[in-house]
């Protein structure tokens, strides 16, 4: 059974004091993060660690993905192409989709 939280603990700290919390947290939730620094809580520890990202990976491949559904939707939609040049450009629209897969699978080994 799952022990249900019904108390509440309010402090009040300074912008200073709260900006170094926020900082120290290794937890995505700073309430989850005072759980387990002050009570060592089984939860806590069972928990997976955030993964750090790389931001301008993100954006980049975001825009990358961006790219290619535009250009997938351009080719669905010419009508001045063959079928067999369609599929040809759409297959590697898809290697590149993998390539792009493979890369953010590997990413968290790198960072």
């Amino acid at each position: 059974m799952v022990n249900k939280r019904t108390k509440k603990i309010e402090i009040r700290v300074s912008k200073a004091e709260y900006e170094q919390l926020l900082q120290r947290k290794t937890k995505a939730r700073l309430a989850e993060w005072v759980r387990e620094t002050c009570l060592g809580s089984e939860l806590s520890k069972k928990a997976k660690p955030v993964p750090k990202i790389d931001l301008a990976l993100l954006v980049a491949l975001s825009k990358i993905g961006g790219n290619l559904n535009q250009i997938a939707r351009h080719l669905n939609m010419d009508r001045t192409l063959s079928a067999q040049e369609k599929v040809k450009a759409l297959l590697e629209l898809s290697s590149i989709e993998q390539s792009l897969g493979e890369i953010v699978g590997n990413a968290d080994k790198v960072f």
